[in-house]
């Protein structure tokens, strides 16, 4: 089975400020193992499913080779990021407007090599090619609260 994981914080725990949007704006650091047979890429999400209004995405890249099996801290934005890899939406950090939000990470398993997609893609459009690319899923659950006007 395909697992997802960070460094920097354990599944279904709290999201360190560093990597809020507020508190550095960092990527965060992750690793994957165990893809399936017949793997040709990656691509990740990461979305705040309890946006009042709706899905908001924090983090859209696709195109990830196939032999690429983690990313380091702070890749979005810059040269870190794999060679032939496309960030279609830059690293955003939490940034709840109230309570405690839950942010789900989803790394995909291709059986392409790249996926047919434009800059700055719909969420409806970057699920419907992955979901019909997609070999196996794993998935990362991180939290976040904001608490009176600072985030924690």
């Amino acid at each position: 089975m395909m697992m997802l994981q960070s460094s920097a914080f354990e599944d279904a725990q709290t999201i360190p400020p560093k990597y809020a949007k507020k508190g550095g704006n960092v990527s965060p650091p992750l690793s994957w193992e165990n893809a399936p047979p017949g793997t040709k890429s990656f691509a990740l999400s990461i979305m705040d499913n309890l946006s009042v209004a709706r899905i908001y995405v924090h983090w859209l890249v696709s195109d990830m080779s196939a032999d690429v099996t983690s990313l380091e801290e702070g890749a979005s934005g810059n040269a870190r990021m794999p060679a032939g890899s496309r960030e279609l939406k830059a690293y955003v950090g939490p940034f709840p407007p109230s309570g405690t939000h839950t942010y789900e990470f989803t790394l995909y398993a291709l059986k392409m090599e790249k996926l047919d997609l434009l800059e700055k893609v719909s969420l409806e459009m970057f699920t419907q090619a992955v979901e019909q690319s997609s070999l196996a899923t794993a998935k990362l659950v991180g939290k976040f609260a904001r608490n009176r006007d600072v985030c924690i």
